[in-house]
This record gives C-alpha cells, sequence and structure tokens, in this order.
C-alpha cells in the first residue's frame, strides 16, 4: 500500500470541512460499517447525536457490497458497487457526519492479502484521527464478514502506539446475551433521522423491511433492557464494551464471549 492512499478513499460530506480539519481533533468518532450500510443500522443515532455536538463523526466502508441480494432485475456486481456507495453518501448527508472512507475491498479478499491491506488502511485512519470512540460489530454477530471486519480493527487499534480510544461494538445479527458492560444511548431524539438515513440505502429496502427492524429493535432494547426499572427513553443503541482488548492483545473474540457467557452465570445463575 502507497503511503497516504488511504487518503484517496475517503469522500468528504460536510461542505468546507476537509480531512486535515480533523486531524487528532479531540472528540473524533468512528464507525466500521463492514457494508455499506451497517454504519446507520447499528449506529446511526450516535453518529447523529455527535455530529450535531460538533464532533468528527467518521464511517468506515470495508466491502462495496456488491454481493448484495436483489430484488426485481438484476444489477451487475459493478453496478450494485456503485449504488451502495452513492446510497451510502446519501446516509451520511442525512446523518450530519464529516465523511466516509471507502476500502472498497470484496468480502472473500479478507481472508488474504485484501485483508493485511484493509488493516493497514485502519491503521492509517486511525492514526490519523486518533478517535476518542470506535464503533465496530460486536463479537456475536452472526456473519463472518462483520467478524472479519472486527478483527481487523482491533489489529488495526492495537497497531497505534498510545492510543486507547473506547471501543463498543454494535449488534445487528446476533443478541447482547451476557454479564459483561453493556453500554446504553438514547436515540429517542435522532430515531427519525436514523429512519431516513436508513431509507437512504434504497437498494437493501427493497429486498428487506431494514427501516421497520431497526427502530422495532431500537424501542424493544429501551423496554427490555431494564427489568426492575421504569422505562427512561422510547429509542436506545446498546453497545457492548470492547475496550479491554486493547488492554489485553491475547484477548480473542472467543475468550471474550465466553467469559461474557461466565459473567452472565456468575450474576444471573
Amino acid at each position: 500500500m502507497e503511503e497516504n492512499s488511504w487518503k484517496e478513499k475517503f469522500v468528504p460530506v460536510l461542505e468546507g470541512k476537509p480531512l486535515e480539519e480533523f486531524r487528532g481533533r479531540g472528540g473524533n468518532l468512528v464507525v466500521i460499517s463492514p457494508h455499506p450500510d451497517d454504519d446507520v443500522l447499528g449506529a446511526g443515532g450516535v453518529m447523529i447525536a455527535a455530529a450535531e455536538q460538533g464532533k468528527g463523526v467518521f464511517s468506515v466502508t470495508v466491502t462495496d457490497g456488491r454481493g448484495s441480494p436483489r430484488k426485481g432485475p438484476a444489477i451487475p456486481d459493478q453496478e450494485m458497487a456503485a449504488l451502495r456507495k452513492q446510497e451510502s453518501l446519501a446516509a451520511l448527508k442525512i446523518a450530519g457526519v464529516a465523511g466516509g472512507f471507502y476500502l472498497e475491498k470484496r468480502s472473500p479478499e479478507l481472508e488474504g492479502e485484501g485483508g493485511k491491506e484493509a488493516a493497514g488502511e485502519l491503521k492509517s485512519i486511525f492514526d490519523w484521527l486518533r478517535p476518542g470512540e470506535v464503533f465496530l460489530p460486536a463479537p456475536y454477530e452472526r456473519h463472518k464478514t462483520h467478524l472479519r471486519c472486527t478483527r481487523l480493527a482491533l489489529e488495526a487499534l492495537r497497531a497505534c502506539p498510545g492510543l486507547k480510544p473506547r471501543v463498543l461494538g454494535y449488534s445487528l445479527w446476533g443478541n447482547f446475551w451476557g454479564g459483561k458492560r453493556r453500554v446504553i444511548r438514547d436515540i429517542t431524539p435522532f430515531i427519525r433521522k436514523k429512519v431516513e438515513a436508513v431509507l437512504a440505502h434504497s437498494s437493501q429496502i427493497a429486498y428487506k423491511n431494514y427501516q421497520q427492524g431497526i427502530v422495532g429493535k431500537n424501542n424493544s432494547e429501551a423496554v427490555f433492557w431494564e427489568s426492575h426499572e421504569v422505562q427512561k427513553a422510547g429509542f436506545v443503541e446498546v453497545f457492548v464494551d470492547l475496550s479491554e482488548f486493547l488492554e489485553n492483545w491475547d484477548l480473542s473474540l472467543a475468550d471474550f464471549i465466553r467469559r461474557d457467557a461466565e459473567e452472565f452465570i456468575r450474576i444471573y445463575l
């Protein structure tokens, strides 16, 4: 990978806000998005809230999404990839974030050289932005590409000297059931804009009602998260704290899940 080639993969969304303006700025937030819509689905409310607070919010989309299911007329892979990038940028504009990096890998590539290249690009992005928070797929995802992206992002973070952001895992194709620390963010004021951002991914909405699913998920988590307390919010996003991966470099995703299950057993059984 050529030095600084990762910068060419950045597309600004905020007018008059070049990437250089955010270099090492306190409060930067990065969301790792395995596919072009995972960012707003998994952490869209947090992204919108942080952007409205004036923070530098960035999405890093790892794959180009060309393998997406299709409903209706067949679309060639290259056209699907271009369409999904266009939809992603529209969603990020709605969310009001600074911009997005598009690494444009293909899912099968992430197990080989493509994964090594992606990890290098992620390291460069983290080094440049020095984010205070990083959001990525939680270890419980029933999706191999999501988990591969989580491993690559953690590998990249571990390779950044002195960088210790808070690392939070979001869940789309899995559930939170363990006993380790969870972080709840009230996104009630931002749910309409989050849904609008999700709807920008029209190629995905065409074959699955993601907009309804995510509203139901965020509402369900607000209702059922605390069993013995009054409901505090209409909609929330729930994350698992993964920051310990930066303290313990020997910790694997499998180890984390085992310990999480053990903590659940200790607390509830």
